[in-house]
């Protein structure tokens, strides 16, 4: 019994949050949305209802509880892969950015400029296509701006829309704006190489407590055993999981107000 709950606790978990693109492309066909919150709280809701009825309750806990550290981890997996995401298109933009201001410097007319640079990117792509099609390139390089990471074209578009009006260089403008982007991005890396020894630091305390169990059962105490198969072990052992993810949580929420400001 103790098995099938555990079983079932992780099937419903791992279909309604499947952690990885490979489980979520399998578990959830194409075209079918996502579960809402209140059927996520719902299902988990009666997961929790079945593994109390059919297992016994140290069993239950620990199911829950490495069900709890399984999502923890995906959300800060998702959430670290997010922010390499968001720094490969701050790189992208930048030499966007650079190339278009030296095709302008070159002598080249601003929509040969931005083709020539859209052959080498796929960021401004569609910005040139819109160009290619006559619509309107500063809205369109707004609108690839809002991007996370992508923000500094939105810049780009603003100046492209007022050299478009007024008939101001647009080279000296874009000059202005990759200066600031630089600077922007030079702070980014230094932001993001102070942070670092912080989370390294939390990863290593929340995975101390796995070396002492090994530590443990080479002595002969056996702690596995008293964690797995008794309540009270059950209750240290969910406590320990909560308290490891909240101060990884903790120390992540940090690291990010301090890249935010």
């Amino acid at each position: 019994m103790s098995a099938l709950a555990a079983v079932a606790v992780a099937a419903a978990f791992f279909w309604l949050r499947p952690p990885w693109w490979c489980v979520r492309a399998r578990a959830i066909p194409t075209g079918v949305s996502r579960p809402s919150r209140r059927v996520v709280l719902v299902a988990a809701g009666l997961a929790a209802v079945l593994s109390a009825v059919t297992a016994p309750a140290a069993s239950a806990i620990v199911a829950w509880s490495v069900a709890g550290a399984v999502w923890s981890g995906t959300v800060m997996v998702r959430r670290a892969a997010w922010r390499r995401r968001r720094a490969a298109v701050r790189e992208e933009t930048q030499s966007a950015i650079d190339a278009l201001v030296g095709e302008l410097r070159a002598g080249a007319p601003p929509y040969a400029a931005l083709a020539a640079v859209a052959r080498e990117s796929e960021l401004v792509d569609p910005v040139a296509h819109v160009a290619a099609s006559g619509g309107d390139v500063a809205a369109a390089l707004v609108a690839v701006g809002r991007r996370p990471g992508a923000e500094p074209l939105v810049a780009v578009g603003q100046a492209w829309g007022i050299s478009e009006a007024c008939g101001a260089p647009l080279v000296a403008v874009l000059d202005r704006v990759r200066s600031g982007t630089r600077e922007d991005a030079e702070l980014d890396r230094e932001i993001a190489a102070a942070a670092a020894p912080a989370r390294a630091t939390g990863t290593l305390m929340a995975a101390m407590p796995p070396v002492a169990l090994g530590l443990g059962s080479g002595l002969g105490v056996d702690p596995v055993r008293i964690l797995l198969t008794t309540v009270p072990g059950a209750l240290c052992l969910a406590a320990g999981v909560a308290f490891a993810v909240a101060g990884l949580a903790w120390v992540d929420r940090i690291a990010e107000r301090a890249e935010a400001s």
